[in-house]
């Protein structure tokens, strides 16, 4: 079993601009994070997740499409470090999810960290991945996998965004924390089906939590109790 609830020693640390703090303050904002959902696909190809009755959602199409077009990558050098990492322990999975939201891949299609964060107290040593997770998204072509399902993350992440409110999205974790937080942003893929975490990040007077929620309609029920199967399907 994963641990359950909140995330705050440290998977990532700010370096916030005014920028962003800006842009996001009294904000809530949803995404399929390509960084992540690289993350959750490498997750999907361990022993680990082959094994996973919880967090993957093995009964829907996305998940047989992300097994067959990945399936000549089960022995990539950064799915056995990934597998590695879940063998020591299970809990590194958190870890890695975490730390991966403060990645992005650029317009050069490298990973690399997005301005606002760090993460160098994260109990996982990203630099040891990052060559691996580079050589695994190019050679199995990640991007291209990624950008043809835009249409389904697009339906996904506009029926989050029409309901969320910071009023919802507190009142969603509020027994988790003392206080609202500044802003809010929800991490949703349809590759996962799991107990939704969050991560609490801080600097100064300004703060905000990542709801890495457990399902795409579990996301969405945040704040509505319509049906959702037409979304997630």
């Amino acid at each position: 079993m994963l641990s359950t609830g909140c995330k705050t020693y440290d998977d990532v640390a700010t370096r916030y601009t005014s920028k962003h703090i800006k842009t996001h303050t009294n904000h809530v904002t949803a995404e399929v994070a390509e960084a992540n959902e690289l993350g959750f696909v490498l997750f999907a190809l361990t022993d680990a997740g082959a094994n996973d009755k919880e967090l993957l959602n093995k009964n829907s199409a996305y998940y047989n499409e992300v097994t067959q077009h990945f399936a000549a990558f089960k022995d990539h050098k950064a799915v056995k470090m990934f597998n590695e990492e879940l063998k020591k322990d299970i809990n590194n999975f958190d870890r890695f999810r975490n730390g991966l939201y403060a990645y992005r891949i650029n317009e050069r299609n490298d990973l690399v960290l997005k301005t606002d964060y760090r993460i160098d107290l994260n109990r996982i040593d990203f630099r040891r991945y990052m060559s691996a997770m580079q050589d695994f998204m190019e050679k199995s072509n990640f991007r291209d996998f990624y950008a043809k399902h835009q249409a389904q993350y697009s339906k996904l992440v506009k029926g989050q965004d029409d309901m969320l409110t910071m009023t919802t999205a507190w009142a969603k974790i509020s027994k988790q924390y003392k206080k609202p937080f500044k802003s809010y942003q929800v991490v949703i893929s349809p590759l996962m089906k799991g107990e939704a975490k969050t991560l609490a990040i801080g600097s100064g007077s300004y703060n905000e939590c990542i709801i890495f929620a457990e399902s795409p309609s579990k996301a969405l029920m945040y704040s509505s109790n319509k049906p959702v199967e037409d979304l997630v399907n």
